[in-house]
């Protein structure tokens, strides 16, 4: 089994997208999914509730909340040299505001699954996932030193020529390119397949408060231990991340701006959410032109504008 822990805040609609194309394309491995989410208000927190609603009946499917932080960082935690040295580079995490890191790790801790993927809420399947025997027996014979990657693909995010074909998968060390690099950031958020108890063992060692510091600062220290360093990915990516909006204050990412209110009353009245898919796949994170908001036999065709950079 693996456990799939999907991000979330603010973005019901988006989730729901995501969790359709997950229930009709994953085959195989059986999987469990636990949803961190938060809201910033009622009015975010009913598309939540409608949505839980909605899963109610799905097994595999549980949502957890987070909630304020009651303790500030250990003194284990601060006489770590790299721990102190981020809360020194970034105010924000100095007062976490909620209970995201130990939450996570209970919620890692208290599942037998071997295996763990993340994601976040802005993405969907747009194909099968069947992950093989062999790929789990690969992962399970190095799990220190092993992933396995669902959002590349052969031509797609410019693959370098030495990310070549070798027994039906890419293969390539993170290592081997720069750290900014799609193909050599060690740790992601976006569908990358680890043993769990790799990841907890990072996740109770250093400091994070939120998914993208979690994965900046994590992929940073797994990089320099050269830990998941070898990874195999399918020959054409599962899924597609459509970074319509951002809700995060931490980073200035790129994103369509389109208003997570406007959304969120759409799904409220009923409406789902679906992405264009491109013709021709070259990038894992797709800025589309418009989206398709359907409810019965209603079809709203929405046209939005073309990606800038946040600031943060």
């Amino acid at each position: 089994m693996i456990q799939i822990i999907i991000f979330s805040f603010n973005r019901a609609l988006q989730l729901d997208t995501l969790l359709r194309s997950l229930v009709m394309h994953w085959k195989s491995p059986d999987y469990c999914v636990d949803i961190i989410y938060n809201s910033s208000d009622d009015f975010f927190q009913n598309g939540y509730d409608i949505l839980i609603g909605k899963y109610g009946a799905e097994k595999r499917i549980s949502f957890h909340k987070e909630s304020a932080c009651d303790k500030s960082y250990s003194i284990k935690e601060l006489f770590n040299l790299y721990n102190l040295k981020k809360i020194m580079e970034h105010p924000k995490i100095r007062n976490p505001r909620s209970n995201f890191r130990s939450l996570l790790i209970d919620i890692l801790q208290k599942n037998t699954a071997e295996n763990v993927m993340f994601m976040t809420d802005d993405a969907m399947y747009i194909d099968d996932v069947s992950i093989s025997q062999d790929i789990l027996d690969w992962l399970k014979k190095g799990p220190k030193d092993r992933q396995y990657v669902l959002r590349f693909g052969m031509n797609t995010n410019d693959r370098p020529d030495s990310v070549c074909l070798k027994n039906d998968y890419l293969e390539w060390r993170f290592t081997d390119y720069a750290f900014v690099s799609d193909w050599g950031y060690t740790f992601s958020v976006d569908a990358h397949i680890y043993d769990k108890n790799l990841i907890i063992h990072y996740l109770k060692k250093y400091v994070f408060i939120n998914p993208n510091t979690l994965e900046g600062f994590v992929s940073a220290r797994m990089r320099e231990h050269k830990d998941a360093n070898f990874a195999r990915c399918v020959m054409n990516p599962k899924l597609l991340s459509f970074p319509i909006n951002m809700v995060q204050t931490e980073i200035g990412n790129e994103s369509c701006d389109v208003d997570c209110n406007y959304l969120n009353r759409k799904f409220i009245e009923g409406y789902t959410l679906e992405y264009p898919i491109p013709d021709q796949i070259k990038t894992f994170q797709v800025y589309p032109d418009y989206l398709m908001l359907k409810k019965d036999e209603i079809v709203e065709k929405k046209y939005i504008g073309k990606p800038k950079r946040n600031e943060v």
